[in-house]
């Protein structure tokens, strides 16, 4: 697999771990990488493993699901707000991951500010998917419309 698909130390990372919530982090840190304008740290630097930024597969895999949700919408603008729809959703779910896994889980901690930094880095994290999204959920919802 190239490099530039996905990077092999995040494939060393995905095998590495044999329990399936922290190999669902390790795809976490590929979907959600978080954008080097704005310049805070992607969720793979802040928990220490998976991918550190942005690779080809994340592209992938949301422009893939942003097109089945155009295809399911059947129009334009439904079929790009059910992929960011989609995006937004999942990085909640992704941050809550995280948060659930984290070896000092206590459910009062969910609105301490580490839970809250991880949540600033996984929003963060949707821009990428969202543009990825948009454009295959325009593609889908052109494709599956009514003429």
């Amino acid at each position: 697999m190239p490099n530039d698909l996905v990077p092999g130390i995040v494939v060393a990372d995905f095998l590495n771990h044999s329990d399936l919530e922290l190999r669902l982090a390790v795809v976490g840190t590929v979907l959600y990488p978080s954008p080097g304008f704005l310049g805070s740290p992607s969720l793979g630097t802040l928990v220490g493993y998976g991918a550190q930024g942005w690779s080809v597969l994340m592209y992938l895999s949301w422009g893939v699901g942003g097109f089945v949700a155009g295809l399911a919408a059947k129009d334009f603008l439904p079929g790009v707000m059910a992929g960011l729809i989609g995006a937004v959703i999942g990085a909640f779910l992704t941050w809550l991951l995280f948060f659930m896994i984290s070896p000092a889980f206590d459910i009062m901690a969910i609105l301490e500010p580490g839970s809250m930094y991880l949540m600033q880095a996984a929003l963060e994290g949707t821009i990428y998917p969202a543009i990825a999204c948009a454009i295959g959920g325009l593609l889908g919802g052109g494709i599956s419309r009514d003429r």
